[in-house]
């Protein structure tokens, strides 16, 4: 152990790449710095009394649906109306209080005598902690503002590729979800199933950082947006995201990529009807065909979409084509008018995250 912390103590200050490292998250979180080390300290025999803590400084974590600790964050943002220093100072004027903050949509209160984080707007709890932390520490895998996981999102099941959560009618998402499709139909929702896939999200995230920080801007363009399909590809498309090279692209007529559209009814053109002997989709797959009494039904996706800065599309397009003659400053994307743009061309499926399925008769 002393030889460990040696050499812990002379390790740079690192990222670790959470696409590469997953399978050894749960040893690797364990083996730096368990729930109980960054509680209290040590007894005499742990090698932390050997460690220089000069530099440390208390901070606050709350347990992400991944599993992990996340700090909270160093400075202020729009993202989080509260950053680490400011939980530290109300936590040492009052231990038993508790205080607020906000992000972008949800209102949120810690609770100092329960350790605990509460979405005020949801009523959904997340355990929190205070723990001592230097910028020479190993840093958390997740601990990058890009990588959120969604705070509405149930516990993920890092065991599946994805998970299909049911909507409950009654709840502000289902109901957002079912206006944006309202607007262009009339077709009678089955069901709306929010879609999990932790990897697609992170790609989804990790992109929208990138653009952010290769264009030199807050942020990035997105839109909900349709693609209807067939049931056949609904498990591949849960997975590993959209392909037009599988999908299928809609006729290429603004070039070879994944198509979405602005409005429901032009998706639903490509949607496909099941038949009596059907697949059942399951949280994770697809059963084997069974007969069911059920009415044939159609599905399509709402997606969240990256079109970032767009041009007009052209068939021969593989991808966005340059803004300035260059091979360095390219389009996000292609749209079919450049006025009113009804319909968007994704080349890249990491721009793309198919956030809900939804089923209709």
């Amino acid at each position: 152990m002393k030889a460990c912390c040696h050499a812990l103590k002379r390790l740079p200050d690192i990222h670790i790449c959470v696409f590469a490292l997953r399978m050894n998250c749960e040893a690797t979180v364990k083996h730096l710095e368990s729930s109980e080390d960054l509680q209290k300290p040590t007894d005499e025999e742990s090698c932390e009394e050997e460690m220089d803590t000069s530099e440390a400084k208390w901070r606050w974590f709350y347990l992400a649906e991944c599993g992990v600790w996340h700090m909270f964050e160093e400075v202020p943002s729009t993202g989080c109306s509260v950053t680490n220093e400011q939980i530290e100072q109300n936590y040492i004027k009052n231990q038993h209080a508790s205080m607020d903050f906000y992000t972008a949509k949800y209102t949120y209160k810690l609770d100092f005598s329960a350790m605990k984080q509460v979405n005020v707007t949801t009523g959904k709890e997340r355990p929190i902690k205070r723990a001592l932390h230097s910028a020479t520490d190993f840093r958390f895998i997740c601990d990058n503002p890009a990588l959120p996981v969604p705070s509405h999102w149930e516990r993920v099941n890092t065991e599946e590729p994805y998970q299909l959560i049911a909507l409950c009618r009654d709840t502000f998402e289902y109901k957002e979800v079912a206006r944006l499709y309202e607007r262009t139909m009339s077709q009678t929702i089955r069901s709306i199933q929010r879609v999990q896939n932790l990897d697609l999200w992170e790609f989804f995230c990790r992109k929208k950082a990138q653009l952010r920080k290769i264009k030199r801007v807050i942020d990035v363009e997105e839109k909900m947006l349709f693609h209807g399909t067939g049931h056949s590809n609904i498990q591949a498309i849960c997975t590993y995201n959209f392909d037009w090279r599988l999908t299928g692209s809609h006729g290429d007529v603004y070039g070879k990529g994944s198509y979405f559209a602005r409005d429901a009814r032009y998706s639903s053109k490509f949607c496909h009807s099941t038949s009596k002997h059907n697949f059942i989709l399951q949280r994770h797959g697809l059963a084997p065909p069974v007969f069911q009494s059920d009415p044939p039904y159609k599905c399509m996706f709402l997606a969240r979409v990256l079109v970032g800065e767009y041009t007009l599309g052209h068939p021969q397009y593989c991808r966005p084509p340059s803004k300035d003659m260059s091979i360095a400053n390219f389009f996000d994307s292609c749209v079919d008018d450049m006025m009113s743009p009804k319909i968007f061309v994704i080349f890249d499926s990491n721009q793309i995250y198919p956030e809900y399925l939804i089923e209709f008769y």
